[in-house]
């Protein structure tokens, strides 16, 4: 049993690393679009 536990332990640790790693990509991605964004509608107020 502790060798299953062990296992399991092991699975969503992983996941729970996998799934920092994507929120934190996908946060970068969307500040970069809004950092974009704002430059290009501040070019078109000009």
């Amino acid at each position: 049993m502790s060798r299953l536990a062990a296992i399991i332990s092991a699975i969503v640790i992983c996941l729970v690393v996998c799934l920092g790693w994507l929120a934190s990509h996908n946060h970068d991605n969307a500040t970069e679009f809004k950092r974009q964004r704002d430059n290009a509608t501040a070019q078109l107020s000009l």
